[in-house]
C-alpha cells in the first residue's frame, strides 16, 4: 500500500505544491448549497460501498470543529483539491472516508482510552498544563451544543485526527527526502554558472517579412471559424477588506483580523446565492458598496479586479444560471461577485481581423526562419567544437555574437535576474559544454550553452543542510501524503468531483 510512495520519490520532488493554511473562516458554513438529491442520494462509491450525500454532509460539518480544535494538519492535508469552498469540503470529506478505510487496513485503530487521553491533552481543556474537566464541560455546553454538535462528535473528530496522525506517520517514514536530492537541489540553485547565449530577436526576422493581400485572404478563409473576438464580461463586486493599517499586520494576526470579514462575506454570499436577483438590494440594506466593472476580457481584466488576479478567472466561471460566486479570498480580505452581463465572442470580418492575421503570419514566418538559422548555426558550431574550438569562438565563426553574462547562480543572480527566472521557468539543466534546445521568451528565441559550473562550497552546504533539511523534508512529506491520497483514492474509486468523472 505504501509502495506507490517509494516508487514516486523523484516524481514527488518535481511536484510544485503550496500547502495553503486554510482559514477557519472558510468553514463557517461548509454545507453545500448546490448539491441536491437529499441526504440519502448516492454521490459515488468508495471501496465498493455507496457513499451518500448525508455521509458527506456529516463530515463537512466536522471541518469547523476540527479546525477550531487546532487540528490544522488534518484539514490542510486532506483538502487536496477544489477551487471553491464546496469543492474543498467535498475533497476533504472523500479523503477522510478513504483515510478511515486505510487506517483500518493498516491497523491504525484508536482505542477508547487513546481517544479520551487525546481529548484531555487538547489545549482548550488545559489549566496549568493539566486537564480541566470544567473547561471540557463548558466547551461541550457552550460550543458543541450551540453549533449542533455533541460530545460524540468530538470523539469522532479526535479519533479521525489520531487515524490521520498514525497513517501519515507511516507514509512519512516510507518516504523521507533523499539527501542526494536535497543536495542536488542546493547545487542547482547555488552553483555559479558561466554561460554563453545566442539570441535571435524576432523583430529582426519579422521586419523582412512581406505579407501580400492574397496570403491574408487565404489565411482568413482557412481560419475564419476560429478568428473570434474575445468574450467580454461585466461583473458587480462587493469587497470585504481589511483597513489600511490592518493590511500591514503579520500573516498570523491577519487571520484573526479577517475573521469578522469572512463572516460578513459568507453571510452575504449565502443570502445572494439563494436569491441572485436580490444581490443589489441585499448589498444596499447591509451598507455594502457595489463596484461595477467595465466590460473586460480574461486576458485584460478590469481595473476593479486588479487587486486579486483570481477574480477575473472566477468571473469567467460564472454563468447566467449560476451568476453568484462563492466567497473568494484575497491577501487582504474577501470578495463576492455577480455576473452582470456577457458579451459573447463572435466571428471577425476580414477587415476587423486583418492586423491580427498579418501579425500571426509574420510571427509564424519569423519563427520558421529562426528555426532554420539556429539549426544551421548549431551545425557549424558543433563541427568547430569537434576540432577543439571553444563554443564562443565557434559561434562567432558561425556568424553569431554570443552574450557572455557574468557568472551567477540562480539563488544569487546579481544583474541577471530575468535570465535566472527564464532558466528556472524553462527547467534548463545543463552539464558543462552542453547546449540547450532553442527556447522562446517574449520577443526572441535563444540557445543557452553551459561553459562551466563552479563547485559548491561544501562547508556552506553543510551549514545549509543543518538549518534547512528538516523544513524541506517536512514539505516533502506533505507532498508525499497528498500523492499517497491521490493514488489510493484512484484505487478505491474516485467520486465525480469537479466535473472530472469517476477517475478524473
Amino acid at each position: 500500500m505504501l509502495d506507490s510512495i517509494r516508487k514516486r520519490q523523484r516524481t514527488l520532488l518535481t511536484i510544485i505544491t503550496i500547502v495553503v493554511i486554510v482559514a477557519f473562516a472558510w468553514f463557517y458554513n461548509p454545507a453545500s448549497m448546490r448539491r441536491g438529491g437529499g441526504p440519502s442520494g448516492a454521490i459515488g462509491k468508495l471501496n465498493g460501498r455507496i457513499i451518500t450525500v448525508g455521509d458527506i454532509q456529516k463530515i463537512e460539518r466536522s471541518i469547523q470543529l476540527a479546525f477550531s480544535l487546532g487540528m490544522h494538519d488534518l484539514v490542510e492535508d486532506l483538502t487536496t483539491e477544489g477551487r471553491t469552498r464546496d469543492d474543498q469540503s467535498l475533497s476533504f470529506a472523500w479523503n477522510l472516508l478513504l483515510l478511515r478505510d486505510e487506517a483500518k487496513q493498516l491497523q491504525v485503530v484508536p482505542t477508547a482510552d487513546q481517544i479520551r487521553n487525546a481529548e484531555k491533552a487538547l489545549p482548550q481543556f488545559q489549566t496549568n498544563n493539566q486537564f480541566d474537566p470544567a473547561k471540557y464541560q463548558l466547551f461541550v455546553d457552550a460550543t458543541l451544543k450551540s453549533n449542533g454538535f455533541t460530545a460524540a462528535d468530538l470523539d469522532d473528530v479526535v479519533a479521525d485526527n489520531l487515524r490521520y496522525a498514525g497513517v501519515s506517520q507511516l507514509v512519512k517514514d516510507s518516504s523521507p527526502l533523499p539527501e542526494s536530492m536535497f543536495k542536488q537541489q542546493y547545487e542547482q540553485l547555488n552553483q555559479k554558472m558561466s554561460l554563453a547565449i545566442i539570441r535571435f530577436k524576432r523583430a529582426d526576422f519579422e521586419s523582412s517579412v512581406q505579407v501580400p493581400d492574397a496570403e491574408i485572404q487565404a489565411y482568413y478563409d482557412q481560419h475564419k471559424n476560429t478568428i473570434l473576438s474575445p468574450e467580454k464580461r461585466t461583473i458587480e463586486l462587493v469587497s470585504f477588506l481589511l483597513a489600511d493599517d490592518q493590511k500591514k499586520l503579520p500573516d498570523t494576526d491577519k487571520v484573526a483580523a479577517k475573521k469578522p470579514l469572512a463572516e460578513q462575506a459568507d453571510s452575504f454570499a449565502q443570502a445572494t446565492l439563494q436569491n441572485p436577483s436580490a444581490f443589489e438590494q441585499t448589498a444596499k440594506e447591509k451598507g455594502y458598496q457595489i463596484v461595477q466593472s467595465e466590460p473586460f476580457t480574461l486576458q485584460q481584466p478590469d481595473k476593479a479586479l486588479s487587486e486579486n488576479p483570481a477574480l477575473a478567472h472566477e468571473a469567467f466561471n460564472l454563468t447566467k444560471g449560476n451568476p453568484i460566486s462563492d466567497v473568494i479570498e484575497g491577501p487582504d480580505g474577501f470578495y463576492v461577485m455577480k455576473l452582470a452581463n456577457i458579451e459573447p465572442s463572435h466571428p471577425l470580418t476580414l477587415a476587423e481581423s486583418k492586423d491580427q492575421i498579418v501579425a500571426a503570419i509574420k510571427e509564424e514566418k519569423a519563427q520558421a526562419a529562426i528555426q532554420t538559422k539556429a539549426k544551421e548555426a548549431l551545425a557549424k558550431i558543433d563541427a568547430d567544437m569537434k576540432k577543439g574550438i571553444s563554443f564562443v569562438q565557434a559561434a562567432e565563426n558561425a556568424g553569431c555574437k554570443p552574450e557572455a553574462p557574468e557568472p551567477f547562480s540562480l539563488a544569487d543572480p546579481g544583474n541577471n535576474v530575468e535570465l535566472a527566472r527564464f532558466i528556472a521557468m524553462n527547467g534548463v539543466e545543463l552539464d558543462a559544454n552542453e547546449t540547450s534546445k532553442l527556447l522562446s521568451d517574449q520577443d526572441s528565441s535563444l540557445m543557452i550553452h553551459m561553459i562551466r559550473k563552479e563547485p559548491i562550497d561544501e562547508q556552506k552546504y553543510a551549514e545549509f543542510k543543518k538549518s534547512a533539511y528538516a523544513g524541506q523534508n517536512s514539505r516533502y512529506e506533505k507532498i508525499a501524503i497528498r500523492e499517497w491520497l491521490r493514488v489510493e483514492l484512484q484505487k478505491a474509486g474516485r467520486p465525480p468531483i469537479f466535473g472530472q468523472g469517476a477517475t478524473g
